[in-house]
């Protein structure tokens, strides 16, 4: 069940307000106040007549790569995205097309797996998460409680969610809002703490995100899930 969260993460900076943008970050342990960096983060997006496309890649500390995913979204609709994650031989993609999302999974060893739904509501990824918030800015700061689904590449699903601001705050001399994402089950949210992420007021751009990422942590010897504190570089 906890499989499919999420490395929202991450990649929130896509879709940036610029024809062509590099973006990095810092990953940090959750609960070390930035003090114990776990990864790095780099995102290039690049606006094109079919869309904007984004590149990203998690690399460790000694600059291996571990996790790598593209995108492409037309506005806040996804369009194209893909996953692929060395550490656990995993990969995965989800497309829309004629009204229904379609996912494509290939695990170690090389099984595959495919399946599809009707696309019921805003599908999200990383790939169009910056786009959707940028859109319902003026909502979420008039209080209101937007619903999603959000495509999870491994659980080859969409999943429920609800995006509501839950304050304002100031990091670093600049205004900020801080939006929760929170599972709509509630025996999901029970064992799921949720994910918050900070935007930064002047250019609605990502600051900060607390919660689950793509990215495993080696734990004596085996991969473990990570929620991790990203800290993105801004002008």
């Amino acid at each position: 069940m906890m499989n499919f969260f999420l490395s929202l993460i991450i990649s929130f900076s896509f879709a940036q307000a610029f024809a062509q943008e590099k973006t990095s970050a810092i990953l940090y342990d959750l609960k070390s106040n930035q003090t114990k960096k776990l990864f790095t983060l780099t995102i290039e997006t690049t606006d094109a007549a079919d869309g904007t496309h984004s590149k990203t890649s998690y690399q460790d500390l000694n600059g291996k790569v571990v996790v790598q995913e593209t995108g492409l979204a037309q506005g806040d609709e996804l369009k194209d995205y893909t996953l692929e994650r060395p550490q656990t031989e995993e990969k995965g993609h989800i497309f829309t097309r004629d009204g229904k999302v379609y996912f494509e999974y290939e695990g170690p060893g090389g099984k595959k797996k495919s399946a599809n739904e009707k696309i019921d509501g805003q599908i999200l990824t990383p790939a169009n998460f910056t786009a959707f918030v940028r859109k319902n800015w003026d909502s979420f700061n008039a209080g209101k409680a937007i619903p999603v689904r959000y495509a999870v590449w491994d659980r080859q699903e969409t999943v429920g969610f609800t995006l509501t601001k839950v304050g304002d705050a100031e990091i670093k001399g600049q205004k900020a809002i801080e939006l929760r994402m929170k599972p709509t089950s509630f025996v999901i949210a029970a064992i799921v703490d949720p994910i918050h992420l900070w935007y930064r007021v002047s250019d609605k751009k990502l600051m900060i995100m607390k919660g689950r990422v793509q990215p495993r942590q080696d734990v004596d010897g085996k991969l473990k899930q990570l929620d991790a504190e990203t800290v993105y570089t801004l002008d």
